[in-house]
């Protein structure tokens, strides 16, 4: 019987290279695919910003958001990075509202893929916080809209919560209010009591939040559901804004543990056709279905 000779022969020098060299431009290839895709998805998520209803639409008292480029300090919109202001964007005041933190302690991180590989600001529901002494909405009529994202439940917390001139609470005066307080599986917009009831997505789940006070009744919004109208009426007065906390005694509440991407208010109670138009702008660019 005829013996089979078996060899086994080593890969070269030349072909070790070659085959490390093909896996290197495959590597690279993915990594600049990845990049380019997320560049895509900002590009397009700022010409939507760009192209929005928002500025169109009279009463506009503060817009933040994540995407554009004029949000943050360049130099904070790394990963996990500390941010110290978050720059209006209202295109009609040269006052702008830009909260800033207080103290090291209290700066939210920049989270690069919080929203569909969008970024968001996240603040850990324990001492960050971000506060401007710059806003002003006077008057008997508020909407707000809020894209945001929670982490964690912590009772009473809130997205953002505002003060009138001198006032130690945010909770016990019809002149400022909580853009919604949590409470078990639910959230109320809070104005010196209970606001509109409507039931809380839950954790991880990002939604659109819409609240509007015409003066004598509030309504909130939960990717376009509207809740029972509850009464509520008086006139505001808005000096302080903070976002990701509550305000209690004069010192900082509860803090909100969670993602926020976008929040608008206005000062005038929004048409119904008006509301549906920035919630379609919303809904488009983060990714959110509406019911």
């Amino acid at each position: 019987m005829k013996k089979i000779k078996i060899t086994n022969k080593a890969f070269s020098l030349i072909e070790l290279s070659i085959v490390i060299l093909i896996i290197g431009i495959l590597v690279a290839g993915v990594t600049q695919s990845s990049r380019l895709i997320k560049r895509m998805n900002i590009q397009t998520a700022q010409n939507l910003t760009q192209n929005s209803p928002v500025s169109s639409i009279s009463g506009l008292a503060v817009w933040f958001e994540t995407i554009s480029q004029n949000s943050f300090n360049e130099s904070e919109k790394q990963d996990q990075g500390n941010i110290t202001i978050w720059y209006d964007l209202n295109p009609f005041t040269t006052s702008k509202v830009n909260p800033t933190a207080p103290g090291v302690n209290n700066q939210p991180k920049y989270i690069e893929n919080a929203f569909n590989s969008l970024p968001g600001i996240r603040f850990d529901g324990i001492d960050d916080y971000l506060r401007s002494d710059n806003i002003s909405i006077v008057g008997s009529q508020v909407t707000y809209f809020i894209v945001s994202k929670r982490k964690s439940y912590i009772i009473y917390a809130s997205p953002f919560s505002t003060l009138s001139p001198g006032a130690l609470y945010d909770s016990n005066t019809e002149y400022n209010f909580r853009a919604f307080l949590e409470y078990d599986t639910t959230m109320y917009p809070f104005r010196n009591g209970w606001g509109a009831l409507t039931t809380h997505p839950g954790n991880n789940v990002t939604f659109i939040s819409c609240g509007i006070y015409n003066g004598s009744t509030n309504i909130s919004y939960v990717n376009g559901v509207a809740s029972t109208p509850v009464a509520s009426t008086g006139n505001f007065n808005i000096s302080t804004i903070f976002l990701g906390a509550t305000w209690q005694n004069g010192i900082f509440g509860n803090g909100w543990n969670g993602d926020i991407a976008e929040i608008i208010i206005f000062s005038r109670a929004l048409k119904n056709d008006e509301r549906q138009d920035i919630e379609k702008y919303l809904s488009k660019k983060w990714s959110i279905k509406l019911s």
